[in-house]
């Protein structure tokens, strides 16, 4: 088998769509094999069958979340017994835009939809010479070390991934945008134009006027998480921090917001935290979109190559954010440089 595919019959692209399995195979065919995972639980049970039919492509129906969680589980499934003596890598892994961001899929240059990737993906293993190619790229991911509250207990736990609103004005962010009905650029462009406005407002006296939800929005988004931070074994000054954010590639958030340009650089992540004001933040929202270095007082845009969160005794435990998705009630984190990944860009052949 050349190319094993999961699909989550319940995320918000396939609910509406009951036959999006055999559609899949169908493009597949013969070389591949398309299992549906309803659940976080099931995708183990796939991972292993396609280890043990030596599955060369791994095809994430999904964006960036879907990608995550078959880093996570494929990790794991490798230092099982069966596997772990045989020497195994992970095997090379693809996301098929199928997301709200892909920010992974965009950074490597994955074009095209799923149906699209998948019909290109087996026209050149089955046919070398008609001009569709496949491009291996690799990439640098994260491994994060952590420590969970579960049922009153603290469970660690280990998970991969490439970019991660730990705390602050990104998570902050992120939780007003994935609780919007179908999150998309035109979300990132109101979330951001909401905060601007509604700053004047809500950062000010005026605050205390009955303005509704512009009294409060700006406040929310800037609203500091209590955590402390060392990087690379320095301690950083503070108890709370405006923004805690770390990633290993650059990310590009549809195309309005773009990050992390230092961490393109192979074994380097790029840390962007700070203690800055709301409205340093905002004057940094042009060199956001440009995708540049940000400047300011209190603010650090650099990289480094490991970051150590925890959260503050007594307060507000943290929920980061790790390639859109959430890690609720977390004590801590440690991030360092995880394995090389690879993830194939697809290249259709040219029309003639």
């Amino acid at each position: 088998m050349e190319i094993g595919v999961i699909t989550n019959p319940n995320s918000r692209k396939n609910r509406n769509r009951p036959d999006r399995a055999e559609r899949l195979q169908r493009i597949v065919g013969t070389i591949g094999e398309v299992h549906e995972t309803a659940s976080v639980e099931s995708i183990k049970p796939v991972l292993r069958e396609f280890l043990r039919k030596r599955a060369h492509y791994w095809v994430a129906d999904g964006g960036d979340g879907a990608l995550h969680w078959m880093l996570r589980m494929g990790m794991e499934v490798l230092q099982e017994d069966e596997f772990v003596g045989q020497s195994m890598k992970l095997p090379t892994t693809l996301p098929t835009k199928g997301g709200t961001i892909d920010f992974v899929a965009n950074n490597v240059g994955i074009q095209g939809d799923a149906e699209g990737i998948l019909a290109t993906l087996r026209r050149s293993i089955e046919s070398p010479g008609s001009g569709a190619r496949i491009v291996e790229t690799e990439v640098d991911s994260m491994v994060i070390d952590g420590i969970q509250i579960v049922d009153g207990v603290e469970v660690p736990f280990r998970t991969y991934g490439f970019a991660s609103a730990i705390g602050g004005v990104g998570q902050r962010f992120y939780s007003k945008y994935y609780a919007a009905e179908d999150p998309n650029p035109r979300t990132i462009v109101n979330i951001v134009a909401n905060t601007v406005a509604s700053a004047p407002i809500a950062l000010t006296p005026l605050s205390k006027l009955p303005f509704g939800a512009w009294k409060s929005y700006a406040k929310e988004i800037f609203e500091p998480t209590p955590c402390t931070v060392t990087m690379d074994g320095m301690r950083l000054p503070g108890n709370s921090f405006t923004g805690v954010h770390l990633a290993s590639m650059s990310i590009n958030l549809g195309n309005v917001l773009r990050f992390f340009g230092k961490a393109d650089v192979p074994g380097l992540m790029n840390a962007l935290v700070g203690t800055p004001s709301p409205w340093s933040i905002i004057r940094n929202i042009p060199r956001m979109a440009r995708g540049e270095e940000l400047k300011g007082r209190n603010i650090l845009d650099r990289p480094c190559r490991e970051m150590v969160v925890e959260a503050q005794p007594g307060q507000e435990l943290l929920a980061p954010i790790i390639d859109g998705e959430f890690y609720r009630n977390v004590t801590k984190l440690a991030f360092r440089i995880g394995p090389r990944v690879r993830i194939p860009k697809v290249v259709a052949p040219k029309a003639a």
